[in-house]
């Protein structure tokens, strides 16, 4: 029965994710309160709201499925991984600028230094 609620919400979660971050105009979502007016805006929403509700859809989902225990450094790493795919998707409808560049590449930077921290925390021999 748990499964089954966490499968479910997953995959709400990830089909408003694909809706939002696929739909070319962001002026009207729908059943979703909330308008982009602007670029930027459409921008950071599209990159935020659907790359974070993806990733979030693939962590339950994980979870639900996996008994391995997973860090909390690769759980921001994909988060922060699926909200620069978000950032890309937006830069294809909303085209490129400065702000959204540098974030991108800070969004990447961090999730590289995470999945480093993971790996290296990984080899370390405890002693306790």
């Amino acid at each position: 029965m748990l499964k089954g609620c966490i499968i479910f919400s997953a995959a709400c979660l990830f089909a408003i994710g694909c809706y939002v971050m696929f739909k070319p105009d962001l002026g009207d979502l729908g059943f979703i309160p909330v308008v982009a007016t602007n670029a930027e805006t459409a921008s950071e929403f599209r990159s935020l709201f659907a790359g974070s509700f993806l990733a979030y859809a693939y962590l339950l989902m994980r979870f639900a499925f996996s008994y391995n225990q997973i860090s909390i450094a690769v759980s921001i790493a994909y988060i922060m991984g699926f909200i620069a795919f978000g950032r890309i998707v937006s830069f294809f409808y909303e085209g490129i600028n400065s702000f959204g560049l540098i974030v991108f590449f800070g969004e990447i930077f961090l999730a590289i230094v995470l999945i480093m921290a993971h790996k290296k925390r990984k080899n370390e021999i405890p002693y306790f």
